[in-house]
């Protein structure tokens, strides 16, 4: 019994950012793109992540990837989405607060607008097919909680 409990209690004292989440890559809405996003950078899969990206639009990989070295783990919360359609694009606003934690422990909030994007689904009729992609983002430091970091709407 006393053994039990020790064990437990060791369990106990592991941090829960020390679990690894599941893998997720689903790039069929604008949240579960950007939620896909910072799961890849929470379980270390840089490679994964810098894919949300269409080619040639980031630094290169090894600077790029140089930014999230630290990062131990990331919260998502989004917003509405608001579609912006034209000639075939569609262009998503979409409201992104994040809560960052370091390797080291530190705690940051940030929040702002990611602009995503996809060619209107009825175009892509040869391969390769072109999923949704992180066309830019615009993050800022909060001194607020992840809910009130969180913009109420991200205009086009």
């Amino acid at each position: 019994m006393i053994r039990v409990f020790a064990c437990l209690a060791l369990l106990a004292a592991v941090p829960a950012a020390a679990v690894t989440p599941a893998y997720l890559d689903d790039r069929s809405t604008p949240q579960t793109l950007i939620r896909s996003y910072y799961n890849a950078i929470t379980r270390s899969e840089y490679s994964r992540a810098y894919s949300y990206y269409p080619a040639n639009t980031l630094p290169a990989f090894a600077t790029w990837s140089k930014g999230y070295e630290n990062t131990r783990s990331v919260e998502v919360l989004t917003g509405k989405a608001i579609a912006d359609p034209g000639a075939g694009n569609i262009y998503y606003n979409l409201p992104v607060a994040i809560r960052s934690v370091s390797k080291a422990g530190k705690v940051e909030v940030f929040g702002g607008c990611y602009v995503l994007h996809i060619t209107n689904f009825g175009m892509q009729t040869e391969p390769p097919y072109q999923p949704m992609t992180i066309r830019s983002g615009k993050l800022s430091k909060s001194t607020k909680t992840l809910k009130l970091a969180l913009p109420k709407s991200c205009a086009p």
